[in-house]
């Protein structure tokens, strides 16, 4: 799967996944939102790609740029069973952003209002809006609103638990413009399997992210 970072000119980036031989072919090759995100490394942007397009991946995840070494390991420990290969990738440290928020991810969630204090850690709620009725995005002090198309890819991915591997996603692709120190989601209904939880905390981790799971109530929007 050869996978490149794509924006265009009226506020929209995300991931463009071209499959090879021997990769399944996915419903979308394109993973969106309407925020056009200026700050991204190669190393968030793999994490962000092998958590939605990596369960389609044959053997390999090429990107345009290097990966880091300790990145590479983590992707190919999270796609063990598939057998599933970084490249290409680099030898030398990870230097991705360090920041101080927590990012809230949620599906459809409409927030209420929650001011954030002086000497607690910032929190920003992201509600991820279905692109069949929302477009654009809002960005205040404490949430942002953004439409993206992550809710297909929650309805075709093979994972029972699609939707929080796009919630992390998206996070991870959001961190650096957000200065985020960590991404939390939503804890829902069908839990991530404990293998699937640690496996993510460890993709997030190679690029000096957390992740944690989060009580709040989501509704569709």
């Amino acid at each position: 799967m050869k996978v490149q970072w794509t924006k265009n000119d009226f506020g929209r980036s995300g991931i463009l996944a071209v499959p090879e031989a021997g990769d399944s072919h996915p419903v979308l090759e394109t993973y969106y939102m309407d925020y056009l995100i200026e700050n991204l490394d190669q190393d968030r942007l793999a994490i962000a790609a092998a958590l939605v397009f990596g369960s389609y991946s044959g053997n390999r995840l090429s990107f345009t740029g290097r990966v880091s070494s300790e990145v590479a390991r983590a992707i190919e420990a999270f796609h063990r069973t598939d057998g599933v290969r970084v490249e290409p990738v680099s030898y030398g440290e990870n230097h991705s952003p360090h920041g101080d928020s927590i990012l809230h991810m949620s599906s459809g969630h409409k927030h209420t209002t929650r001011s954030n204090r002086i000497g607690q850690q910032r929190r920003l709620d992201v509600a991820l809006l279905p692109t069949d009725k929302n477009s654009g995005a809002l960005l205040t002090m404490d949430s942002l609103d953004v439409a993206t198309n992550s809710w297909l890819h929650s309805e075709f991915l093979p994972q029972p638990y699609a939707d929080d591997l796009c919630k992390i996603a998206s996070g991870v692709l959001l961190s650096t413009d957000l200065s985020a120190a960590g991404v939390a989601i939503c804890r829902s209904g069908k839990a991530l399997p404990a293998p699937v939880l640690s496996g993510a905390q460890r993709l997030l981790d190679s690029v000096g992210l957390t992740l944690g799971m989060a009580e709040c109530a989501e509704h569709l929007s």
